[in-house]
């Protein structure tokens, strides 16, 4: 895990065979949450562009451990909808045009 600026962690994460970046910083903005970022090259279940901002009340996360199993239980819950299915057979298919 590396510090960034700003009081962001960043650790890397390999879920189905997809790289992302985990970006999190604890209490942001003193609002009691914390706010987790992803950013993949490809599309995953929670975002067609390869990024997602999200917030997490702090009561629900406090390690790295927590925020990785929050991740995976997010898109693991994702990847369930017929968006991700289809997506998933698409890529699957060579397109012509």
């Amino acid at each position: 895990m590396s510090t960034e600026g700003a009081g962001y962690e960043t650790f890397t994460l390999v879920w189905e065979g997809l790289t992302i970046e985990i970006r999190h910083q604890a209490n942001w903005l003193d609002t009691g949450h914390w706010h987790i970022d992803l950013r993949c090259d490809d599309p995953l279940p929670v975002t067609q562009t390869g990024y997602r901002s999200y917030f997490v009340p702090s009561p629900a996360v406090s390690v790295q451990a927590d925020i990785t199993a929050c991740v995976i239980g997010w898109l693991d819950a994702a990847a369930q909808t017929p968006a991700w299915r289809k997506h998933l057979t698409e890529a699957a298919q060579l397109k012509l045009f």
